[in-house]
């Protein structure tokens, strides 16, 4: 993808430090060649989470479930999060990392396709 590099580095300017667990499935998602959203995009959540502040969120194609903590942990309020994915090998993968995250009473991770 061709962007200019000045909104890279805006985007970049947003950008925290990820807490130690979420740290630890970024790098098992990457070790593993499961595709997760890029540092910027990760940016670009924080900040439309900070502004809109949406008591609900639809995600579709959970992988790891790295997005779907990554918006739990940042939403400035409580969140329910109901994600949606079909690959079979990943839903154990993402459930499970909802619960070490205990997260699971906040996301709901449903099993199929979206359509």
């Amino acid at each position: 993808m061709i962007v200019n590099s000045r909104y890279t580095t805006f985007m970049n300017s947003f950008s925290q430090e990820l807490p130690p667990l979420l740290k630890a499935i970024e790098q098992e998602a990457l070790a593993d060649y499961v595709p997760i959203i890029r540092k910027e995009t990760q940016s670009l959540l924080r900040v439309m989470l900070a502004a809109v502040r949406p008591g609900r969120i639809l995600e579709v194609g959970t992988a790891t479930g790295f997005s779907s903590l990554l918006m739990a942990e940042s939403a400035p309020d409580p969140v329910r999060i109901t994600t949606i994915e079909n690959y079979k090998k990943r839903i154990p993968i993402a459930r499970e990392n909802f619960r070490r995250a205990g997260r699971s009473d906040e996301i709901t991770l449903l099993e199929g396709d979206a359509a």
